[in-house]
């Protein structure tokens, strides 16, 4: 949430640095990591809220099987967070192992931004944990 409130401060500072013939070299690569981060931290929230992309064909056809697909949905939703947790904390550890920096002025150091799968992967397991726990029911 943070970073989507403070996200729009250095792209105000590239526009009016642009203008003065000053523009600064790290404010693209930045923000663009920082969009990376808030799309993994969302999905999450996604997932609580019930804004992502779902079908409802089975539990339309059968009202009794809903709370059953809801938690089984819930599965899928812990085990892909589990997988994304995994592999994105790989991806990340060998990133930082291995010195990788980004091809840009700036040489970020490419662990930052590749924490952002771990990070997302915890929020999407956490979230599929809730549904199994408590399935979400759309009539409720």
């Amino acid at each position: 949430m943070v970073l989507a409130l403070v996200l729009p401060l250095p792209i105000l500072y590239e526009i009016v640095m642009d203008q003065l013939q000053q523009p600064p070299i790290w404010v693209f690569e930045i923000s663009g990591y920082a969009i990376i981060m808030i799309g993994f931290c969302a999905s999450g929230y996604g997932l609580n809220t019930g804004h992502h992309f779902r079908l409802r064909i089975l539990a339309q056809m059968h009202p009794r099987l809903e709370s059953p697909l809801a938690r089984l949905s819930g599965c899928f939703e812990l085990i892909f967070g589990m997988i994304l947790l995994a592999s994105g904390w790989n991806q990340a550890h060998a990133a930082f192992a291995q010195n990788l920096l980004s091809n840009t002025l700036l040489q970020v150091p490419q662990f930052w931004p590749e924490l952002a799968l771990p990070v997302g992967g915890i929020a999407i397991a956490t979230q599929g944990l809730a549904h199994i726990l408590a399935p979400r029911v759309l009539g409720q």
